[in-house]
């Protein structure tokens, strides 16, 4: 399998998680009784991987500069951060284990225990905390204290935090490499990468036939775990040159075919049919008279009460003279 330079960077990092996902395993393997076979599978699983691992730290040193291992150097500079503040976590935890957690010491060195938020924070937050760590650290107070002999376990850790932080600001400048001295890095980046994806198949394998007497540890573990594929890929080593000696020639062709082929004059443009002539519009249909109404229907005369009729009024009678 042909692997690009950013792939085989992945394939470093996952099987550094891979191994510690190995040794875990391990421990559940040898607690159990017996299965001394399956015991000996996985040592062999974790000779394997590390093996394969060993040229990759310091190798990893010096790749991390190439031109398209950009993430690659992200990572790596967030990895020296981190390992910054754990060597920050670890002078504040030893002054506080040899004096106490309330020592002024630690008042005057650490006033804001900020070290989650460092872990993340952007090259802005992290120098201001830095520039007021060295100003606190060469105070007069700090000074004598640190020189005194109970705090002599302190001075090597003072140093870690000093290296840790410089390989921090370097990690985020990345050197130019002339192609003489990438093009090693490449063959190099990718053999180990080739040999990483073998050992790391092989360890799998070998992995969970010993975790087999062992239900559910397999899944468990993370040892079913494959790299991730990224959205964006590094060419494969040599692609490059390929690409560029194989461009001019296509250009040539390109430019023969450009030559050979007779100009074609466009067709005259065709004018449009005329549209047929409108036919004439029918006459309107005259609107129908409208309807005389209806009779009116005569209405029948209510039925009279039934009943005793009232007396009509008599005439008045005449006077004779």
């Amino acid at each position: 399998m042909s692997l690009s330079t950013l792939e085989a960077y992945d394939l470093i990092r996952f099987a550094e998680a891979f191994e510690a996902r190995l040794t875990t395993a391990s421990d559940v393997i040898a607690e159990r009784e017996a299965l001394e076979p399956e015991k000996a599978w996985m040592a062999t699983a974790l000779q394997l991987v590390r093996d394969a691992l060993a040229p990759a730290p310091a190798l990893l040193e010096r790749a991390k500069d190439l031109p398209e291992l950009e993430e690659a150097r992200e990572e790596f500079s967030f990895q020296q951060q981190n390992l910054w503040v754990d060597a920050l976590e670890k002078l504040h935890a030893g002054i506080t284990f040899c004096a106490s957690s309330r020592a002024p010491v630690i008042e005057a060195l650490f006033p804001h225990l900020k070290f989650p938020q460092l872990r993340r924070a952007p090259q802005e937050t992290v120098d201001e905390f830095a520039s007021a760590y060295e100003r606190r650290l060469k105070s007069s107070y700090v000074t004598r204290i640190f020189a005194q002999d109970d705090f002599a376990f302190v001075r090597p850790v003072v140093d870690q935090v000093a290296k840790t932080y410089a390989a921090w600001q370097a990690s985020l400048v990345p050197a130019s490499l002339s192609d003489s001295q990438a093009a090693p890095l490449r063959t190099e980046l990718t053999s180990v990468g080739n040999r990483l994806d073998v050992a790391v198949r092989q360890s799998r394998l070998l992995a969970e036939a010993a975790l087999v007497p062992v239900p559910g540890a397999f899944d468990s573990t993370g040892l079913a775990a494959k790299p991730k594929r990224r959205a964006g890929r590094g060419l494969p080593f040599g692609a490059e040159e390929t690409m560029s000696e194989s461009a001019p020639e296509l250009a040539g062709e390109d430019m023969d075919l450009d030559v050979e082929e007779p100009s074609v004059e466009p067709p005259a443009p065709v004018a449009p049919p005329e549209p047929p002539p409108a036919a004439e519009a029918p006459a309107e249909p005259e609107p129908p008279a409208p309807e005389a109404p209806a009779a009116a229907t005569p209405v029948e005369p209510k039925p009279a009460r039934r009943g005793r009729k009232k007396a009509e009024p008599k005439p008045p009678s005449e006077e004779t003279p």
